[in-house]
């Protein structure tokens, strides 16, 4: 088996030393591994283009570089498994899939071959793998001081949250889901959720799965002091919250009443209006838990 393995080292949490205690372990696995090393935006998603005669491909690296990585992949008719080393902030889908934080021990969870296979999310022409929203979700990511990330951590998109919410303005939208409802109103947060993590925190939106076909739409239609304590907790899917509305959907489309920055697993990528689906099962992932697959 041939790997391509993806390495930023400028993420979060890489460092020196780190590449050597991931490559020996899948070491053993693999017949042939080619490193390729990012040094500057974009690479990524270059790398993982042209990933097509491998078998499989690990990145290490945070939610970013993972970003890249699978609007790489996504429009290739053959993908290479896909397995994700935890070296950034918060590493939100690597949690959902339950892999250890400790990259090496991650290293060595993939090493057993325990595959998923994992919805992948489409909004317009980009690809996420954890979620969607605008609002909020996207203010407090633009919000956040690169330096107070590098020195806090989690904690500083926790403070960013905090400014956001004190600033919040409601918008008007227009939602339209796959099965057929249509919804009006005014917001402050809509967000779908494909993974169980946000800002590394688990949340609360239990009623889905990154397999099976839907999406977590949260809308939140005004912020007060208890929406705010749950959204930095990141318990954004509270059923007895009044201020929220929770459901499953496998797509929709969306209008604002003026055009809102869209951030797709912490990237601004485009603006409003979107049109959102799932692809169900379209990635093999490498995961840390049972697999059917095996």
């Amino acid at each position: 088996m041939k790997l391509l393995l993806i390495s930023n080292p400028t993420a979060g949490t890489n460092r020196a030393g780190l590449l050597q205690e991931v490559i020996d372990p899948l070491a053993a696995m693999f017949d042939e591994i080619v490193i390729r090393q990012t040094k500057q935006a974009l690479d990524a998603l270059q790398f993982a283009e042209e990933s097509s005669d491998f078998d499989a491909l690990v990145v290490i690296g945070g939610d970013g570089t993972v970003f890249e990585v699978i609007n790489g992949i996504a429009k290739l008719d053959k993908r290479p498994i896909l397995g994700i080393i935890p070296g950034g902030t918060c590493n939100d889908f690597a949690r959902t899939l339950g892999l250890p934080m400790v990259p090496r021990l991650a290293a060595e969870m993939i090493a057993t071959q325990q595959i998923v296979e994992v919805d992948l999310g489409q909004v317009n022409d980009t690809y996420f793998l954890n979620f969607v929203g605008l609002g909020l979700v996207a203010e407090a990511s633009i919000g956040i001081d690169t330096e107070e990330k590098a020195r806090l951590g989690k904690m500083g998109y926790y403070l960013s949250t905090i400014r956001s919410s004190m600033e919040a303005e409601p918008f008007s939208y227009e939602l339209e889901l796959a099965e057929g409802q249509k919804m009006t109103g005014e917001a402050v947060l809509i967000l779908a959720a494909n993974g169980e993590s946000l800002g590394g925190i688990e949340t609360n939106l239990s009623q889905g799965a990154y397999n099976d076909g839907k999406l977590d739409l949260v809308i939140v239609d005004e912020v007060n002091l208890t929406t705010i304590r749950d959204v930095i907790l990141q318990k954004i899917g509270l059923t007895n919250e009044p201020s929220f509305t929770h459901l499953l959907t496998s797509g929709f489309t969306l209008k604002t009443d003026s055009p809102k920055v869209i951030d797709t697993d912490g990237e601004k990528a485009m603006h409003s209006p979107i049109e959102v689906k799932v692809l169900p099962e379209f990635l093999k992932m490498y995961s840390g838990r049972v697999s059917p697959l095996n």
